[in-house]
């Protein structure tokens, strides 16, 4: 017997996966009470600099489409975690705006969407996995404080 889940929950799980994953390769997580602003969660690093952290997640990929991302602090990265392969992407914000199409919504957002395209195939393998990983620790633990 198979047992559905809503999206919201296939969401929060996929984000619970994540933050467990962050653990794992030794960040201090802290996961927010409410979305606010798509931070999901964050880690602190050196000088107690917190790091936005907004995890996107799909049960299924179509026509190469990722996921669609509104806020964006400038140090913020975006976790994609993909359900049925257990592959994920950490990118860095300017990045993933790089990367992404900009799509201006009915209500005024803005909107960045992300698509597995031959173009950035190539600069996502830069963030999959561990890559993606080394890539937050070297941010996280490099800030400096501004005399």
């Amino acid at each position: 017997m198979t047992i559905e889940m809503h999206s919201v929950t296939k969401g929060k799980r996929s984000e619970l996966l994540m933050m467990a994953k962050l653990l794992e390769y030794g960040f201090s997580v802290f996961q927010a009470l409410a979305d606010i602003n798509g931070v999901d969660c964050g880690v602190v690093g050196r000088d107690n600099h917190f790091c936005p952290i907004q995890i996107k997640s799909r049960a299924e990929f179509t026509l190469g489409d990722l996921v669609e991302v509104y806020h964006f602090p400038s140090d913020m990265f975006i976790i994609i975690y993909d359900v049925k392969t257990r592959n994920y992407w950490v990118i860095p914000a300017d990045e993933y705006k790089s990367m992404s199409s900009q799509r201006v919504l009915e209500n005024g957002k803005v909107g960045y969407r992300l698509t597995r395209t031959k173009k950035n195939e190539k600069q996502l393998k830069n963030y999959e996995g561990e890559k993606g990983i080394q890539v937050l620790r070297s941010k996280v633990y490099s800030q400096v404080s501004q005399p």
